[in-house]
């Protein structure tokens, strides 16, 4: 009896101070971390500082994605031939109708040695090319690293800062441009 008492003692504050998980939220209300966001009602809520506490800001509408519904293409009745208009009949081709030609895939190490700046900045990683252009200015570690790769194969220098991290690798393909030419 003393144990379930001394337990219940115990587990009892725990359970009056913590909020419930799904507990909505509400304009005003205390919440932990500034900056974290959480959707209630519609709205989305942005914990901020107001004074020395952090409360739930009044929140802004969260637009609900309409589902659009899919088009079916819709068939057309072709002409029937009549007796007065006789239907066309068939000529055989003499040539054979061309077959699409192969376009070129992948890029050339001279493409890329073109594009060797900061304004225009191409790179070869693990052979594949890879605009940085845009990734320069954000780069965590400095623009320098970026600019040092332009117009070059920038493999072995990438995976000595970032070989076996999934995190650059992932950023890295938003910047794709294609395979190398080998």
């Amino acid at each position: 009896m003393k144990i379930r008492l001394l337990v219940l003692l115990t587990l009892l504050p725990l359970l009056l101070t913590a909020p419930p998980a799904s507990a909505a939220v509400k304009a005003g209300s205390t919440c932990t971390k500034q900056g974290a966001k959480q959707i209630s009602g519609g709205k989305s809520f942005t914990c901020i500082k107001q004074g020395k506490k952090f409360v739930w800001n009044k929140g802004v509408a969260v637009k609900k994605p309409t589902p659009t519904a899919a088009t079916t293409p819709v068939a057309t009745p072709a002409p029937t031939p009549t007796a007065t208009t006789p239907a066309p009949t068939p000529t055989p081709s003499a040539t054979p109708a061309p077959s699409p030609a192969l376009t070129k895939v992948g890029y050339t190490m001279t493409q890329v040695r073109a594009n060797n700046s900061a304004s225009n900045c191409w790179s070869v990683i693990d052979g594949s090319v890879y605009d940085l252009t845009r990734w320069i200015n954000s780069h965590p570690g400095g623009s320098g690293a970026i600019v040092g790769i332009c117009g070059r194969d920038g493999t072995s220098s990438f995976n000595s800062r970032h070989g076996g991290q999934s995190s650059p690798k992932s950023t890295l393909t938003s910047y794709l441009l294609g395979p190398l030419e080998k």
